[in-house]
């Protein structure tokens, strides 16, 4: 073996060890190794394991296409529908829209110029979660020229070419845990760099000109309130929801350079201000302004419109389509005088490490240096209470018009039409002037007229009034109860609708007993004074409905599920013991607007004591319920039972559900699992739900929403799909058959799902349901509205839909998380007094459940008091499962780093499923109540499985996911390779060395 001593072998046995030993290891670790085996599949393209069926399977749901691309077309077809009913028209001066082009009767296409930076890359939608591919998006300027209009090619191929007209706008942050101040350009052109080539071309595209102004959103950063340091900032008070200079030069400039028309298009997922629209707000003259409101002819507000929606521009201002949307939040003069200003994101006291200076959404903690925490705590304070939205500008404006006309440009569900109409109140006798009961729903009657010569839709909207006493429970002026869109009306022809009226949508949660009655519910005081108001938007009522309440109307028991006890739950977000560690000091009243409205927290606010410190770092389970005395449940029993056969044999659902949950034969299934198995399937959640081969559970797709089947960290694997119109355009379009189709349409790319390895998408982490509290949120266009009512009726439709198809939907983020600024870090503590939080902030979540019967919902980061919103007993099982009745798994938001994100604590509260792929164990299989717990989780999940399109078939086994198949490749090559080459070195090294021709000469 003197071979081995050799130079060469000894290289190739060196490096051919520690290439076997490199290469093993990590073969080893990434297939072997649960944590990073599941983290692999997640980001790596191909997904995970691929499914083997059994042929012959009859689906429980079917669908109308048999292919990716049939159904993406149909889905681009829906996402048009919903742009062309959602987009609003703001404004429209002596009927300046619409526009005639040969689409649409008109004799010629009109040549038109589109202005603005961002029109040749307007926002499809935002970023994170909320995200898509719109690789293949119809840009605006190509949606306008397919409805005929002559768009100018030079303005177009000037903003094209950022050497000549600025770089193009930066995507925001997606960091989720800074919470450092964004900051923003708008990216528009300065004047300057508009050459005299480009502004000759105006003259022969000037019969309208069309202004783009867009806002970005996204995951893991609120809009800017700050602009200094941003490209075209005027002065340091600007923030990034107003017009920067270079948007108001390009404006002002376009107003004057003689275009026979100006329109602005509102390219933004959340409101912006728009007072210098409209004369008589004083907007120009506070902010400074040199625009000329008149000379802006028509205003549009696009939203995000996906990957299909810019048509419906066109088509609306060619006047195809009539506008028929309304809006889904109050359009505000002056974002700083909102309640919300003062108390978001870092109330308004930036963090300067440098500096030393403490953000003033930090809390410094009145302890020992060594017992300070390791992780800071964030907080943000609620301090409007339930004035959110035009339930604060209607109400301080009731008997105020002035102060009305300089606070609100265009209010809560307001839109225009190209058409008029006219109501008639048909019939209001169940509830005019008549005394209210509990358990009554009352209809009214309208008829609405097409008075006009154009086709068009109307939205009736009908708000409730409750009297307020002051001194007494907080009561908006008035708040939404119902609404309804006509279908398309011909000129002359009329539509007659009928609004069901819930009087418990009006009645106040009266957290503090403040009338006195003994009760801490949801009410509705005895005496007059009520009114209901059939209404244009929340600022415009058309008729008023009078009708009383002659006793105390308490809602103590819930009013679906009837058994269960509605009472206070959250009484520690202002519990004395907290003093001013609650970050509440006072409460917004209309009883005193200008001595309780919000400011920022003091220093001395900042300041958190030691027991609250100990309630934060509190790990306890918080579940009232001790399985311990019980008997520990049987596991790994072989009955034969697998989830499939809980199915009826018709294989009709009963209503929305096929299986019931409380079937006897769960137990039975159940029984047949592990405790590891149930383990596997809770703790690694991460877009998919685990396999069982034991009872038949086979591996389940879930994605990212809410605007189509989407996961930010694997493009691959949910592929081919319509990227939507964001969902406050859902929203917008007031029209619950619109949002049902919407559903119905994602459900419909469900069941085709993976169509190369024939498997569907069956869980949707989608609606996203909170609320617009500010502006100023950066997933504001991920949710619906300010309002609760219309969030929750648009998300249950939406949530039909998909149910309707097999797909369950994870209603998101429950709940009252409604900023990104440092909302993971430690689990931002949402401070919020429990009546807000039943009317404004658990309303729409309440409403999906109980009308849309979602089964599925995903918990937040943050906390709502001292408690993370994924480990509170209160807020997942007394509220949610008990009060409410809901059925189904609870699955946590993105559980990666954050240590408050206790998986057990989850477990015992409510939680079902662990959004990770590197969770931590808790299950003590010793422990009766682990196991008990444990199981509970499992039917959950199950629940939802079972009654979803993942049914449609029978898994017989799984093909190893592609990354495996390449590990094992690149493996193979690697021993190939070491093969190869040792034999040549070995081979070299056998060989008898020749013999030196001067060494024979010496020897003879």
């Amino acid at each position: 073996m003197s071979f081995l001593k050799k130079k060469g072998v000894r290289s190739w046995l060196i490096t051919s060890a520690s290439l076997l030993a490199l290469f093993t290891t990590v073969s080893l670790v990434a297939t072997q190794v649960k944590d990073f085996y599941e983290l692999l599949n997640t980001v790596l393209p191909g997904g995970g394991p691929r499914p083997i069926y059994k042929e012959g399977i009859e689906p429980n749901y079917t669908g109308k296409y048999n292919s990716k691309k049939d159904a993406h077309a149909a889905a681009r077809e829906t996402n048009e529908k919903i742009c062309e009913e959602g987009m609003i028209l703001l404004k429209n001066k002596n009927n300046a829209l619409p526009i005639k082009t040969s689409k649409s009767g008109g004799e010629s296409n009109p040549k038109v110029t589109v202005f603005g930076k961002n029109s040749v890359n307007i926002a499809f939608g935002g970023s994170g979660s909320g995200g898509a591919n719109t690789s293949n998006a119809t840009s605006l300027n190509d949606g306008l020229r397919a409805e005929g209009f002559d768009v100018n090619p030079n303005v177009e191929e000037f903003y094209k070419d950022d050497a000549k007209s600025g770089a193009a706008r930066k995507a925001g942050s997606k960091d989720l845990d800074s919470g450092d101040t964004t900051v923003l350009s708008t990216a528009e052109t300065p004047q300057d760099k508009y050459t005299e080539e480009v502004k000759s071309s105006y003259t022969e595209y000037s019969d309208a000109a069309i202004i783009v102004i867009t806002r970005i959103g996204g995951e893991g950063f609120d809009m800017p309130r700050v602009m200094t340091g941003s490209t075209g900032y005027r002065n340091e008070d600007d923030h990034f929801l107003q017009l920067d200079a270079n948007e108001e030069d390009l404006v002002e400039s376009v107003c004057k350079a003689g275009f026979s028309k100006v329109i602005l298009l509102l390219n933004t997922g959340t409101p912006i201000e728009v007072g210098f629209l409209e004369k008589g707000t004083n907007y120009v003259t506070k902010k400074g302004y040199s625009i000329d409101p008149d000379k802006i002819d028509a205003a549009l507000w696009i939203g995000y419109p996906g990957e299909s929606g810019t048509p419906a521009v066109g088509k609306i201002i060619n006047g195809s389509v009539n506008p028929s949307g309304r809006t889904a939040d109050t359009y505000s003069v002056d974002f700083k005088e909102d309640p919300t200003w003062f108390n978001f994101g870092d109330n308004r006291i930036t963090a300067n490490k440098n500096k030393g200076i403490i953000g003033g959404d930090q809390y410094v903690f009145d302890v020992p240096e060594n017992e300070q925490p390791e992780v800071p705590y964030y907080f943000v304070s609620y301090e409007e209470g339930i004035y959110v939205g035009y339930r604060y500008y209607e109400t301080r404006g009731k008997d105020d018009a002035d102060w009305y006309a300089n606070h609100v440009v265009y209010p809560f569900g307001y839109g225009l039409s190209y058409t008029n109409f006219e109501w008639t109140l048909q019939d209001a006798s169940e509830i005019k002037d008549v005394a209210i009961e509990k358990d009554h729903t009352y209809n009214i009657q309208v008829n609405i007229k097409n008075t006009g010569e154009i086709a068009g839709k109307d939205v009736v909207e009908i708000y409730g009034h409750a009297p307020y006493t002051k001194s007494g429970i907080e009561k908006a002026e008035e708040q939404l109860l119902a609404y309804g869109k006509t279908d398309l009306l011909e000129p002359g022809e009329e539509q007659t609708l009928t609004l069901e009226i819930n009087p418990y949508y009006l009645a106040s949660f009266d957290y503090k007993d403040k009338n006195n009655n003994g009760f801490t519910t949801f009410e509705l005081d005895k005496g007059n004074g009520y009114e209901l108001y059939v209404a244009h938007n929340a600022h415009d009522h058309e008729f008023s409905i009078p009708f009383s309440v002659t006793e105390d109307i308490i809602y103590d028991k819930d009013t679906v599920t009837g058994e269960n006890d509605v009472t206070t739950r959250f009484t520690d977000c202002e519990d004395a013991r907290f003093n001013s560690d609650t970050g509440l000091g006072s409460i917004l009243s209309r009883g005193d607007w200008d001595g309780t409205f919000p400011v920022s927290p003091s220093e001395d606010e900042r300041k958190g004591s030691k027991e609250l410190l100990g309630w934060l770092q509190d790990k306890s389970d918080n579940n009232p319920n001790n399985y311990d005395d019980e008997d520990m449940p049987a596991s790994e029993e072989e009955n034969g039972l697998v989830l499939r056969d809980l199915l009826p044999e018709d294989k009709k659902p009963n209503q929305d559900s096929y299986v019931d949950y409380d079937d006897e034969r769960w137990d039975t299934l159940i029984n047949e699992m592990s405790i590891a198995d149930m383990a596997n399937i809770y703790n690694y959640g991460s877009y998919h739900i685990e396999a069982s081969n034991t009872i038949g559970l086979p591996r389940i797709n879930c994605a990212d929403g809410p605007v189509g089947w989407a996961c930010f960290m694997d493009t691959s694997r949910f592929y081919d799909t319509c990227s939507y119109a964001c969902e406050t355009l859902v929203a917008t379009t007031w029209n619950d058959e619109m949002a049902e189709e919407f559903g119905e349409m994602v459900g419909e790319e469900g069941l085709v799902g993976d169509a190369k390895n024939a498997t569907p998408y069956s869980g949707w982490y989608a609606p996203a349901m909170n609320i617009h509290r500010s502006p100023f949120g950066g997933r504001n266009f991920e949710y619906y509205s300010e309002d609760p009512l219309l969030s929750g009726k648009i998300g249950a439709a939406q949530i039909r839909g998909c149910n309707s198809k097999g797909v369950f939907t994870f209603i998101k983020h429950f709940a009252a998380n409604e900023q990104e600024t440092h909302r993971s870090i430690s689990g931002d503590i949402s401070w919020v007094n429990e009546q807000a939080l039943r009317e404004i902030y658990l309303r729409q979540f309440e409403i999906a459940v109980k009308e849309g019967h979602s089964r599925a919902v995903m918990s937040s980061f943050n906390r709502i008091g001292t408690r993370w919103t994924g480990g509170d007993y209160r807020l997942l099982t007394d509220i949610l499962r008990n009060e409410w009745g809901f059925k189904g798994v609870v699955l946590c938001d993105f559980n990666t780093i954050p240590s408050y994100m206790i998986s057990r604590q989850m477990a015992y509260a409510g939680g079902d499923i662990n959004l990770a792929t590197q969770p931590v164990s808790w299950v003590d299989e010793s422990s009766v109540s682990d196991v008990i717990v444990l199981r509970k989780c499992i039917k959950n999940i199950l629940y939802a499985v079972v009654n979803s399109n993942a049914m449609n078939g029978v898994v017989v086994g799984y093909k190893l996911p592609y990354w495996v198949i390449c590990v094992i490749i690149i493996d193979a090559v690697v021993v190939a390779t070491i093969a190869v080459w040792g034999f040549f070195v070995i081979h070299r090294a056998l060989k008898p060395e020749p013999i030196a021709k001067d060494k024979e000469k010496t020897q003879n």
